[in-house]
This record gives C-alpha cells, sequence and structure tokens, in this order.
C-alpha cells in the first residue's frame, strides 16, 4: 500500500511544481551587494520580468514553465544570457549561462545559483490616484520654519513618505538641480530646473527605471514637492536640516498630582506663525483666546531656548527639542514635558 502511495505520490510531482508560482521577489546577497530577480506571470506557463544584477545592470527576463521547471533568456541591449530554474518552496534554483557561438547556451561555462524569495519592496513614493483640485486647495499648507535662514536650493531636507522618514538632498549648478530623496533607504533621483524658488524635472527610480515629473516650491526652509505621473500623484514637504517647525497648536495632558482623583489639566500652547502666542487651559484658548486666564505675548527661538516676551522683556521659558509631531519643554528645574501637535 505505502508502494502506491509513493508511486502515485511520485507520478503527481510535476503537477505540484508546475501549480507552485513563480511570481514574485528573489534575492542573493553577496560580497554587500544583491542580485535581485523580480518576476511575474505572463500568461498561462509564461514568465516575465527583470534581473537587476550586483553591478545595478538590468536584464529583461523572458521564460517558459514546463512540468514546473522554467527556462529562458536574460537580456539587454549588450549582453544575452540564457537561464533554467525551479522552485523549491522559498528557494529558487538557478543556472544561467552565456550563449556560445551557436547562439545556443553555453553549459560548460555555467554557473548555479541559489535565491530566496522575499516580500517585494514597495516603493514609499508609489502614486495611487489623483487628488481632485478641491482636494489640492484644501490641503493645509505646510508648516512656516522660525529660527533659521533660508531660501537656498541646496542643502538636505528632511521628511516624511507614506509613514517612513525620507531625506531630500539637493545640489545646484546655476538653474539646473540635481538631487536624491532616500525613503528609508528606498532611494530615488531627481534632475530639473530652478526659476526662482520654483522648480521641475524628472523623478527617477533607478529600482523599477521608473519615471515621474515633480515640480517644486521653496518657502524660507520648507521644500514643497509635488510628484505626479499617469496612475496618480503625491505631495510631499521637507524641512531644511537644521531648521524648527515651530508654529501650531501644541497639547499637554498633565498627569494628576499624587492622591487626586479629577483628570490634570490639559493646556494647549499656540504658537502663530506671526510671531504671537496664547497659552494655558486647552479649553479657554480654544474658546476664547484674548479672554481672562490665558497668557499671550511675543515668542522667538534662540540657541535652543524657546523665548517669550508679555511685555515685560524677552525671557526664557523652556528649552525646546522637536521630534515629528513631539515637542518636548525642558524646564529650569530639570521637568521635561512632551507636547503633541494638534489641529487646533
Amino acid at each position: 500500500m505505502k508502494t502506491i502511495v509513493f508511486y502515485l505520490f511520485f507520478l503527481s510531482l510535476p503537477l505540484l511544481l508546475q501549480a507552485q508560482s513563480y511570481a514574485g521577489e528573489y534575492a542573493l546577497s553577496r560580497d554587500g551587494a544583491e542580485v535581485v530577480f523580480q518576476i511575474q506571470e505572463a500568461g498561462p506557463n509564461r514568465l516575465s520580468g527583470r534581473m537587476i544584477d550586483s553591478d545595478s545592470t538590468r536584464y529583461q527576463l523572458q521564460a517558459i514553465v514546463d512540468q514546473g521547471n522554467a527556462r529562458g533568456s536574460l537580456s539587454n541591449n549588450r549582453n544575452v544570457l540564457y537561464f533554467e530554474a525551479y522552485r523549491e518552496g522559498d528557494q529558487l534554483f538557478m543556472t544561467i549561462m552565456p550563449v556560445d557561438a551557436y547562439n545556443q547556451p553555453d553549459y560548460l561555462n555555467a554557473n548555479d545559483f541559489v535565491l530566496t524569495r522575499r516580500e517585494r519592496i514597495k516603493p514609499p513614493l508609489e502614486l495611487v490616484q489623483k487628488e481632485s483640485a478641491e482636494e489640492v486647495d484644501a490641503r493645509p499648507p505646510p508648516p512656516q520654519p522660525k529660527g533659521a535662514a533660508g531660501g537656498a536650493w541646496e542643502g538636505v531636507f528632511n521628511g516624511e513618505a507614506n509613514g517612513a522618514a525620507a531625506q531630500l538632498s539637493f545640489q545646484r549648478y546655476g538653474n539646473q538641480l540635481s538631487g536624491e530623496i532616500d525613503a528609508g533607504g528606498y532611494k530615488y533621483s531627481l534632475e530639473g530646473a530652478i526659476n526662482g524658488n520654483e522648480s521641475w524635472g524628472e523623478v527617477l527610480d533607478p529600482q523599477t527605471q521608473g519615471k515621474m515629473n515633480f515640480s517644486g516650491v521653496l518657502d524660507g526652509d520648507v521644500i514643497t514637492l509635488t510628484l505626479s505621473a499617469e496612475q496618480g500623484q503625491f505631495q510631499m514637504a521637507f524641512l531644511r536640516e537644521g531648521a524648527t517647525v515651530l508654529p501650531g497648536n501644541w497639547y499637554y495632558a498633565a498627569t494628576p498630582e499624587p492622591g487626586q482623583t479629577a483628570p490634570g489639566k490639559e493646556l494647549l500652547l499656540r504658537l502663530n506663525t506671526d510671531n504671537t502666542f496664547h497659552y494655558g487651559d486647552a479649553t479657554a484658548v480654544r474658546a476664547n483666546p484674548q479672554g481672562k486666564g490665558v497668557g499671550r505675548g511675543e515668542w522667538q527661538t534662540q540657541e535652543g531656548q524657546l523665548l517669550i516676551n508679555q511685555g515685560k522683556g524677552w525671557i526664557k521659558f523652556a528649552g525646546y527639542e522637536v521630534k515629528g509631531n513631539s515637542l518636548f519643554l525642558k524646564f529650569s528645574n530639570g521637568a521635561t514635558q512632551e507636547w503633541k501637535r494638534v489641529d487646533q
């Protein structure tokens, strides 16, 4: 009986292999670099995709699948290679051959590789859908920095792209601009032109060879980039490294004192873009910022300190540090409070 079961399993093995999809991304690390295969189904028993070699050379992949085994070609405008492959679980066993004098696979000079399937890295700037004109107009403007000189396209700027920390670096050559976006290790290159505080050009994704258009606006230390392609558009703001973004509404919920049963105070610090401020009970600041019990005056920053003036000269309110949507205030008594940016 066991012999019959084994025999039936052996006969069905090619069908099982054939049913296992090759679609996915496979990688092989070598000497600090990677060889990557990106494969997709191109029809019944057909595959397409690309190979990215360790030196970033790219090849187009075309193959057929027969009895669970794939065979096909890897080609670009300079070279053609043949390959054979089969998959076992998350591993792709690959044999790559050069072309011989008769344009046939040269098995004598073949090389074997074992690649591992992984979740494909999604471009963090992947465009999904275009925003309507109403949505673009309704989007709040990016926060404006205080306390740092601005106006230059060159330099390093920090921001966020779909939840990933992103860094934008620009170099300027006359009215030409080149740069890079590093979004969580996924890099894009930019080339474009400048006219005053506006720029435009092209963004290249070297990983996929995809291209997008970009337009940019420089406002002090903030660059707002809009990326667009057929499938949609995406907008993000970058702040010059070393500049601070303080204007806005900052909320703090104080913890109750020991023994108190009532909830702690809820405070709101409103730093306005005209360098005025309102401070006090959150409800009072929201309802009547000019009312009794709400502190108000002028603010500025200096050497990591938040200074205020309520008509009696400038005094140090607290040391400050901005991290994302958090504002850390460090007071002279050693206490530190974490305030959160809110809409109002």
